[in-house]
């Protein structure tokens, strides 16, 4: 598999992880407020199970997408601060991935994500 498809798999899950967020955020709230006390919790538990799992997915693939000039992963910060050069957070790098060019948070150097 190419680097660009494993980096655009690496993004799109961070995506799907965000999403997957949510709904879990919302179907507590929805549970919470509005249901019976005896429903069943299965929607929790399988909206978390899958936001973990996806999650996971996203650990493993943020591994295998490096920056070709300082081979740091471009998905994962750290707790060091972003490079001075480069447009914010790995949140921004998620963000702006599909546009063709990112700047690496760790370098600041300018990553081409078509091709890596």
């Amino acid at each position: 598999m190419s680097k660009s498809n494993i980096g655009k798999l690496d993004v799109v899950s961070v995506f799907l992880a965000w999403a997957l967020l949510v709904i879990f955020i919302l179907t507590f709230a929805y549970l919470k407020m509005f249901a019976a006390p005896d429903t069943s919790a299965s929607p929790i538990i399988y909206s978390l199970g899958l936001f973990l799992g996806v999650a996971l997915i996203h650990a493993i693939l943020a591994y295998f997408n490096r920056c070709p000039h300082c081979s740091k992963c471009l998905t994962v910060q750290g707790f060091k601060t972003p490079h001075p050069a480069s447009s914010g957070s790995w949140s921004n790098v998620v963000l702006r991935w599909f546009s063709g060019s990112i700047i690496c948070i760790h370098c600041g150097q300018q990553v081409n994500t078509n091709g890596l």
